[in-house]
């Protein structure tokens, strides 16, 4: 908002030069966003914020200044020549839409002369950046941005039925707004209109049908007050914002609307020659109370760190127009309707503090004790896990929350009833909060591919979104790991042989078993499984005891062929949550073995589809103690194996912690494994 200093002369007599006044409107709250010079007279550039309709206005601004300045407030003397005519006997006014206009305020000047406006007032509007139109509209901004009410001016004459009616605007209807755009309305928009039609939009534009023209008579100049969120409701709707709804969107005294009327009056007499009935039409179904609000001093002094009596502070809001009250440490106060700010002690103390001055507030430290800093435990354990990651050769990947279902889909993905759907998409690419990691991530892989990138050794550790079970209103933000890799590990490999490195099944199952291992979980397994992204039988479930705690595979070969992935893609992607539970960082001093160890080799024939993790269980169970490690060394298929079979080959590492295993128990641990491989498992050995 621009504001000549003239203009705020005229009711604050400030003497400082203009950068002190600048300063101080800045200690005030307002934003100066830049000094001119226009006709000699010097013109602030304001950023208003948006709790703070009252400054909207060259009154409203000099109103601060004089308070932060302890200068008198000179008040704006309006006097109306009126008519023996009274209004009632020509116009009337009707509020159907109390909720949205609790206040309809009306005067009629009769026989007015339409034409250029004088040379102060073009003057004065050009310096707020408005150009001049006539003097009976000119007349309406002009008190605008001396009161910050907007009005309007009527062409009295073609009003249908010499009335006003304030209603919601039906299905249907339409009006040509000043600037002669045709706009459709609805119920949720108020308006101004007359015995059949919609006149203006109410708080935004008036309509082209009744504008003033050069053949205006008589104008009917109308000051209301309207609810902030129906005029926002509407210019929104509309695409509109004009210098009425930006005020109204933020608040406009209810209580100024009869002596902005009679500002108006006033200068259209003067200036346009017109004869002003007597009285005011004044409609007010909903009365806007000023609102009443306490503040202790001593909770001032806590809150400021200022030694200061309840006197002071008195004064110090009685400066801002406020009516108040005494009552040995509070201070009660009436606060005017032009601050809706105002709805606190918190508020009142905030006024007391820009008053005061910041400068004065000492600065000092808080006392008391303030608590441990430092990391959560959930954001200390994936630091853990991020670092670990690191050093096994992956890099961190972030990306986004927001997805779309088609993105899902492209990656196998259900997109199904627990899905979160935004309301107010920004952008149809951004529909949907992700239920999975995986299509994310899989959609990084794939646009590096298009970058020529083949290497990607890459992890994420970020939210999955989804609905509780059907009844419940609950939804769930699990935080998932996700990991894949393709392609090898080492970028330069003169030294190593070329398959050295390179991503496939093992790979992955080999970081996601290290990654346990190094958390301390001591009970996790791995289950051959399906899943609608991954490789029909290269899919594997991670489980700790009897939870599911993630899936790891190949990519799918059709969504590999869908996406032009070039080469095979493994992913794993795992709970972090589960993870966290069953985590045991401790490490316990295990001393080095007093004795020696004694290998064997064994190998187990079993059909293709056999769980070969179910006969490292048997060995464990059956050596006990003795059996330190059992590790799988060879996989074999052909002659002499069955057509359907395959040879895998298991080292068994015995050790005793008391004493040195004979051969003779080491044959009989490694006879009965091979029996209840058998036995329990159907399974030969060979050999």
């Amino acid at each position: 908002m621009r504001v000549p200093l003239s203009w705020l002369r005229e009711f604050v007599p400030v003497e400082s030069d203009v950068d002190e006044i600048a300063h101080t409107l800045e200690m005030a709250g307002l934003g100066v966003e830049g000094i001119d010079e226009i006709d000699g007279d010097v013109v602030f550039d304001l950023e208003i914020t948006p709790n703070r309709g009252d400054w909207l206005s060259v009154y409203g601004v000099a109103r601060e200044l004089a308070a932060m300045l302890d200068l008198p407030l000179k008040p704006l003397t309006v006097s109306v020549p009126e008519t023996a005519d009274d209004i009632n006997q020509f116009a009337k006014v009707k509020i159907d839409a109390p909720d949205l206009c609790p206040r309809y305020s009306a005067r009629l000047v009769l026989g007015v002369t339409v034409d250029e406006s004088p040379d102060w007032l073009k003057r004065r509007l050009e310096a707020c950046g408005v150009r001049p139109i006539n003097n009976i509209v000119d007349i309406t901004n002009y008190v605008l941005f001396e009161l910050g009410q907007p009005l309007h001016a009527f062409d009295f004459d073609t009003l249908h039925g010499r009335q006003i009616i304030v209603r919601r605007a039906k299905e249907g209807e339409f009006i040509y707004t000043l600037d002669e755009i045709r706009r459709e309305l609805d119920s949720s928009m108020l308006v101004i209109a007359d015995a059949d039609r919609p006149v203006a939009l109410a708080g935004v534009m008036g309509g082209l049908e009744t504008a003033i023209t050069p053949f205006t008579k008589n104008v009917l100049i109308e000051s209301a007050h309207f609810t902030p969120s129906g005029i926002r409701r509407t210019a929104r709707k509309l695409g509109m914002r004009t210098e009425s709804s930006y005020r109204f969107e933020r608040w406009v005294d209810p209580s100024g609307t009869v002596r902005a009327a009679d500002r108006a009056a006033q200068l259209m007499a003067e200036i346009a020659g017109g004869k002003v009935c007597k009285g005011v039409i004044d409609v007010y179904p909903l009365r806007i109370e000023p609102t009443r609000v306490s503040v202790r001093t001593e909770r001032v002094r806590k809150l400021l760190g200022i030694e200061i009596s309840t006197e002071d502070v008195a004064a110090l809001l009685k400066r801002l127009q406020f009516e108040v009250a005494i009552d040995n440490d509070t201070v009660h106060c009436i606060v005017p309707t032009f601050r809706n700010d105002i709805k606190r002690e918190a508020d009142l103390i905030e006024e007391i503090a820009r008053l005061y001055g910041y400068d004065r507030i000492p600065m000092t430290l808080p006392k008391g004790v303030a608590p441990r800093a430092g990391e959560s435990e959930r954001r200390k354990f994936e630091n853990a896990v991020r670092q670990f990651l690191a050093r096994m050769g992956l890099q961190e990947i972030v990306t986004l929350s927001l997805t779309n279902p088609e993105a899902e889909i492209t990656w196998g993905w259900q997109v199904g009833d627990g899905v979160l759907h935004l309301r107010n998409p920004l952008t149809q690419d951004h529909t949907i909060v992700r239920t999975s990691l995986l299509p994310s991530v899989l959609s990084i892989v794939a646009n590096n591919f298009r970058n020529g990138i083949r290497d990607i050794w890459v992890f994420e550790i970020g939210k999955a979104y989804r609905h509780g079970e059907v009844g419940e209103m609950r939804s769930t933000e699990p935080r998932k790991l996700c990991i894949a890799i393709t392609g090898n590990c080492y970028p330069v490999r003169w030294n190593l042989p070329s398959e050295t490195g390179q991503a496939d099944f093992f790979a992955l199952k080999g970081i996601v078993e290290k990654l346990l291992e190094w958390l301390g979980i001591e009970n996790a397994y791995f289950e051959r499984g399906e899943h609608p992204t991954l490789h029909p039988y290269r899919t594997a479930f991670v489980n700790i005891g009897e939870e599911r705690a993630g899936v790891l595979g190949e990519v799918h070969p059709k969504w590999r062929q869908q996406n032009d992935l070039p080469q095979s893609v493994f992913v794993a992607e795992l709970d972090l949550e589960s993870l966290a539970s069953h985590a045991r960082f401790e490490r316990r001093y295990q001393p080095l073995p007093s004795f020696p160890s004694t290998q064997r080799d064994i190998a187990v024939v079993m059909p293709e589809e056999f769980d070969a993790g179910k006969v490292l269980e048997l060995i464990k169970r059956v050596g006990g103690e003795l059996v330190e490690q059992v590790t799988v060394f060879d996989e074999y298929r052909g002659a002499p194996i069955p057509e359907g079979y395959r040879s895998v080959g298991f080292t068994i590492v015995l050790r005793a912690k008391d004493r040195t295993l004979s051969s003779e128990e080491v044959e009989q641990i490694v006879q009965q494994i091979k029996t209840e491989l058998s036995s329990k498992l159907g399974l030969t050995t060979r050999g």
